[in-house]
């Protein structure tokens, strides 16, 4: 059963669909069809790095929120250190890269996504996923910050930017990691904190 965080990363991530969906649109704001594509595209990929940052900040809330139930009553305070401790770092992970990532699951739950997170539709290992998914961080980054899009992005057809297809990949792929860190999180719940139904 998926997390909360989950479902409110799905509901959320529609949004970043539908914009893909628009990168064609003719509007009256502009008549430069290649402009309209590159904004909608952008915004898609700058909604779905949102989302993905806000799931993290909200399974990390849930995950320890559940691990406090079976928690015993002597190492509550303890544990109401560790999650105004997590709120911290959750707050502060402004830019949710796979290294930033990775570092926070580990400090957070003790758990090491690496051999996990393989993207299995494009790439057969940690290394090359690593690489699409920061080069998708790599791409809001810049924009965000009125830079062009970077030429060294690992899937883009022509460097520098964007096409329908590679913003798909890169929904594609957050939501992969969003659905996947889910997973890990539960099977840990389960597992190592005896939490026997999970996220439910």
């Amino acid at each position: 059963m998926p997390s909360n965080a989950l479902n409110k990363f799905h509901a959320s991530v529609v949004g970043a669909k539908v914009l893909l969906d628009f990168n064609s649109v003719v509007t009256t704001a502009s008549t430069d069809l290649k402009f309209v594509e590159q904004v909608c595209l952008k915004a898609a990929i700058a909604s779905a790095v949102g989302c993905w940052e806000g799931y993290l900040e909200a399974a990390l809330r849930e995950f320890v929120s559940k691990t406090r139930v079976l928690a015993q009553r002597r190492s509550w305070s303890l544990i109401a250190q560790f999650e105004s401790i997590v709120d911290k770092l959750a707050a502060e992970l402004n830019t949710p890269n796979w290294e930033k990532t990775r570092d926070l699951l580990i400090t957070v739950t003790g758990m090491d996504p690496y051999a996990s997170w393989v993207w299995s539709p494009k790439y057969n290992n940690p290394i090359d996923t690593k690489s699409m998914f920061d080069g998708v961080l790599k791409v809001r980054h810049a924009f965000a910050h009125g830079f062009n899009v970077p030429g060294d992005v690992p899937g883009l057809s022509t460097p520098g930017v964007l096409d329908i297809s590679y913003s798909q990949d890169a929904l594609d792929c957050i939501v992969f990691f969003a659905v996947k860190t889910d997973e890990l999180l539960e099977h840990e719940l389960m597992h190592r904190h005896d939490c026997k139904t999970g996220w439910s």
